[in-house]
């Protein structure tokens, strides 16, 4: 029976892991979702000819809007392909990330996080963009002409550098564009010390464009900095996500076409990978979020409200990292950029309280694999009494062991006449079948919580513990703690009683190898965990087994 229930649990784990691996690969694009309404458009191309004939003079513009279907695609531009004036880049700093924008657009060109590394050893910028892309935080219309005008014209910047402090805890960076054609911009950046969060107000006044009812969007894209290349990258979705209608929907590249829409109750639409997000959320003035693929690369953003070629609107930006404590204090449902799978998010809500301890702990040893070591500690304290019972009930079975085969044997083909007497030998020993089962069922929320919890947890990304062991976040580079949990499953085997039918045992000689392979492509924190695990049940065993007397 105990046996039976081991290998079940075990099952299930590889279950839990294969299912992972089989929705990465295997499961096909999800069917359209009836509370989010997706729409499909033609994207604009970013940029007009080279050389484009002279803007009009402002009062020979039509005052009278164009038919619907007939408006012009593409606005007269000045003819030099200049605008007036210099690029101005805007250092802001404020105690957690330092941004740089430039006049050139009113964009973002760099979200630096001081306390990350990338892969390659350098400080992680959240903006990742090549030669032909958009910047992150570029405006764009419905009209060719104006996009141009939006996204390469130079702003005029309020300053040329911001620093927050505890004793500056605000500021504010405004660009302002006006157009010899009389068309403009301003757009009004507010920073928060030591906040990944920042409030954007975009005002557009059409000026002679007013009649054409031209319509603008806000993007970020085309990716985001900060990813890591890891064998267990199969569980990690990586790129655009959006929260609408209380639904979390992720948009893989090959579902989209052109543009695809989302309107509702939307929270936010987003870029993540596994430890960092940038995510657009929507305030006053926006009507949908989109996901837009210009040239094969991905983009999300904001629809604003367009009325008469005018535009108010407000939104925030957060560009920072996924720790859960920060998402939560964020607001707007932000955690949900966590997702920790089907089976994670049944149990996520102990999630929480085991990165606190975990948090404690490394406040108090300042290293995050002893931290590890304590709250297993924690854990197997917590479930002892649990696991005791479960071990002296298998205790008790393998005493009974040579009676149930006594009774099988006598009374074979009356299943009914075997459950009996069954029945009554439990009750004369006062042992319950059930008396191991039990307990191990209640560990499998704990187990997979805690899976997450590491799995997920930036602050073990670049975290050392000792030795060779230099990032708890990837995979053992020697495969000593792999190894080392292999050894240690084997022994917590080979004290348990050997309870079932061969077949069984033989099966279970194997879980240990199994097992070994399966972690070694894991995060050593979680083979930590797991490691210490199996020593401290190894303890209990051996006492209950070898020592106690009852």
């Amino acid at each position: 029976m105990e046996n039976r229930v081991l290998l079940a649990f075990v099952l299930s784990l590889l279950v839990f892991v294969g299912w992972g691996y089989f929705l990465a690969e295997f499961q096909p694009p999800p069917e359209k979702i009836d509370r989010v309404e997706q729409q499909t458009g033609k994207v604009d191309p970013a940029l007009p000819p080279p050389m484009p004939p002279p803007l009009p003079v402002p009062g020979q513009i039509p005052v009278a809007p164009a038919p619907a279907g007939d408006i012009p695609k593409t606005v007269p531009l000045p003819v030099q392909p200049q605008f007036p004036g210099n690029e101005v880049l805007v250092q802001v700093f404020n105690g957690r990330a330092n941004l740089v924008f430039s006049s050139k657009g009113g964009t973002l060109r760099d979200i630096i996080l001081p306390e990350y590394k990338d892969d390659q050893g350098n400080i992680v910028n959240l903006v990742e963009h090549q030669a032909g892309e958009k910047w992150p935080l570029s405006l764009e219309s419905t009209n060719d002409g104006i996009s141009y005008i939006l996204q390469n014209a130079y702003y005029e910047a309020s300053t040329t550098s911001l620093t927050l402090t505890e004793f500056i805890p605000t500021g504010t960076l405004t660009f302002h564009l006006k157009h010899e054609s009389g068309f403009e911009v301003i757009r009004e950046f507010i920073f928060q010390h030591n906040s990944f969060m920042v409030e954007v107000k975009t005002q557009i006044i059409p000026g002679p464009y007013a009649a054409n009812n031209f319509q603008y969007r806000v993007l970020w894209g085309p990716s985001l900095g900060g990813k890591v290349e890891s064998q267990t990258d199969m569980f990690v979705f990586s790129g655009p996500t959006t929260f609408a209608n209380n639904e979390r929907i992720e948009t893989p590249a090959e579902d989209v076409t052109d543009m695809v829409h989302y309107t509702g109750d939307v929270q936010w639409t987003a870029f993540q990978n596994k430890y960092f997000a940038a995510a657009l959320i929507p305030m006053t003035g926006t009507k949908s979020t989109l996901v837009q693929k210009v040239g094969g690369q991905l983009y999300v953003g904001l629809d604003f409200e367009s009325v008469q070629s005018a535009v108010n609107a407000t939104h925030l930006l957060y560009a920072g990292t996924k720790q859960l404590q920060v998402l939560e204090n964020s607001g707007h449902k932000l955690f949900r950029l966590l997702d920790y799978g089907w089976f994670g998010n049944k149990v996520a809500f102990l999630v929480k309280p085991l990165l606190k301890t975990l948090e404690y702990f490394h406040g108090i040893t300042g290293n995050y694999g002893w931290s590890i070591i304590f709250l297993t500690c924690i854990i197997k304290l917590i479930f002892f009494p649990l696991t005791h019972k479960s071990f002296k009930s298998m205790k008790g079975m393998q005493k009974v062991q040579p009676y149930v085969k006594l009774i099988q044997e006598r009374n074979k083909g009356d299943r009914q006449k075997i459950n009996e007497e069954m029945i009554e030998l439990y009750k004369k020993h006062k042992v319950n079948p059930l008396g191991g089962c039990l307990p191990m069922l209640l560990q499998i929320p704990v187990f997979i919580a805690l899976y997450h919890a590491l799995f997920f947890s930036i602050e073990l990304r670049g975290a050392p513990f000792m030795g060779w062991i230099q990032d708890l976040s990837v995979s053992d580079p020697y495969y000593v703690t792999p190894v080392l949990m292999g050894f240690t499953m084997f022994v917590q085997q080979r004290l348990s009683p050997p309870i079932g039918d061969p077949i069984q045992q033989k099966i279970m000689m194997f879980l240990p190898i199994i097992f070994t392979f399966l972690f070694l492509s894991f995060p050593a924190g979680l083979v930590i965990y797991w490691t210490v695990n199996n020593i401290l049940t190894i303890s209990q065993q051996y006492y209950i087994y070898k020592i106690a007397k009852d």
